[in-house]
C-alpha cells in the first residue's frame, strides 16, 4: 500500500510540475512586447520602426492570432499564445488590447515621425505591474 501511496503521489507530482512548465507565460510575453514597444519608439527610421512594432503584435497576438506576421519574426515563440490570450485579468486585457490597436495604427501610417509617437503609446499602454525581464 505505501509503494502504491509514493507511486501516486510521484506521478502527481510530475503532472503538476509538467503543467507548471507548460503554462503560457503571460508577463514574459508582456514584457518582450514593452522592450519591442521601446525599440519602436526608439527607432531611428520608419523601417526599424515598423519591425519593432511587428514584434509587438506578434507577442500579443501570437502565432495563431489575428494579424501574426511570421515574417517579421516571433521574440515570443515559447511563451505562450500570445499575451492577450494568456492574461485572465480583464483590465490588464483592455491594456494590451489598447496596445495591439495603437501598434496596428502605427505600423499603417507611412509618416516617420507620427508612427513613432504612436509607438510611445504602445509603450505607456504596455506598463504594467508586471516585473521585467
Amino acid at each position: 500500500m505505501k509503494t502504491l501511496a509514493a507511486t501516486l503521489m510521484g506521478s502527481l507530482a510530475a503532472i503538476a510540475l509538467g503543467t507548471a512548465f507548460a503554462a503560457p507565460d503571460g508577463p514574459a510575453e508582456i514584457n518582450t512586447a514593452l522592450t519591442h514597444a521601446r525599440m519602436a519608439a526608439a527607432g531611428t527610421d520608419l523601417k526599424t520602426v515598423d519591425m519593432h512594432l511587428h514584434h509587438v503584435v506578434n507577442c500579443l497576438v501570437g502565432a495563431k492570432g489575428t494579424g501574426f506576421d511570421a515574417s517579421a519574426g516571433n521574440p515570443c515563440q515559447g511563451m505562450g499564445d500570445g499575451a492577450l490570450s494568456d492574461t485572465m485579468d480583464k483590465a490588464l486585457r483592455s491594456k494590451l488590447q489598447t496596445a495591439l490597436d495603437a501598434a496596428n495604427h502605427a505600423l499603417a501610417d507611412t509618416n516617420f515621425d507620427s508612427a513613432k509617437k504612436t509607438a510611445a503609446s504602445v509603450v505607456e499602454s504596455l506598463k504594467t505591474d508586471v516585473k521585467p525581464q
